[in-house]
C-alpha cells in the first residue's frame, strides 16, 4: 500500500475520532449519544472508496480497543466494543465499504451521485442494524420495538442529513484526493 494511502486512512481515522468528541448526550430519550462520528463514517468510504474506508475505520475501531480515548465523550477500551452502543462502532468498517463500494460505482460510472446516495442511504441501515443488535445483545433493551425507539428513531433525521452532507463532501474532495473526475450533483 502506497504512503499516499496510509496517509488517507489514518487522517480518516483520526476524523472519526476528532468527530466522536463533538457528542452531546440526550438523556430522557436514549443512552447513545449524539455524535457527528456517521458523518465521518460515511465520508471515510465515500471520499477513499470501499477498501481505504473500511481501514480507516478499522484503524479507529483498533486505537479505540487498546484504550487510546478516540471514542464518544473521550473514551476507549474493550469495554466500549462489548457495551451497548458497541454494534454500532463494529458497523462503522461495513458501512463505510458501503459507502465506499457505491462511491467507486458512481466514479466508474460516468458521475451517477444517485448510486453515491444510495450506498450511503445503505451504510446508516448498516450502522442502525448492528447498533440495534448491540443494544439488544448488551441487554440495554429488551425489545425491538424499544431497540428502535431509543437507538435509531432520535437519530434518524439527524443521520440523513449528514449521510448528504457526507456526500456533497465526496462529491467536492474525492476528485482531488484520488485523481478523478467529479461526479455532477442530484438536482
Amino acid at each position: 500500500m502506497a504512503s499516499r494511502d496510509l496517509s488517507l486512512i489514518a487522517l480518516f481515522a483520526a476524523l472519526t475520532a476528532v468527530c466522536a468528541q463533538l457528542s452531546v448526550a440526550l438523556p430522557l430519550m436514549t443512552r447513545v449519544p449524539f455524535t457527528l462520528q456517521v458523518f465521518a463514517v460515511l465520508a471515510a468510504g465515500a471520499v477513499l472508496g470501499a477498501r481505504r474506508g473500511a481501514l480507516s475505520q478499522v484503524v479507529y475501531l483498533l486505537l479505540g480497543a487498546v484504550g487510546i480515548p478516540v471514542f464518544a465523550r473521550l473514551s476507549g477500551g474493550l469495554q466500549i466494543l462489548l457495551g451497548p452502543t458497541g454494534g454500532y462502532l463494529w458497523a462503522f468498517p461495513l458501512a463505510a465499504a458501503v459507502a465506499g463500494w457505491a462511491a467507486d460505482r458512481a466514479s466508474a460510472g460516468g458521475g451517477r451521485a444517485l448510486y453515491l446516495y444510495a450506498g450511503i442511504l445503505a451504510g446508516i441501515a448498516v450502522i442502525y442494524a448492528l447498533g440495534v443488535a448491540g443494544l439488544l445483545a448488551s441487554g440495554a433493551v429488551q425489545s425491538l420495538r424499544r431497540a428502535l425507539q431509543v437507538g435509531v428513531v432520535p437519530f434518524l433525521w439527524f443521520d440523513l442529513l449528514k449521510g448528504y452532507l457526507a456526500g456533497l463532501v465526496s462529491l467536492r474532495v474525492r476528485s482531488a484526493v484520488l485523481g478523478e473526475r467529479r461526479p455532477a450533483p442530484l438536482g
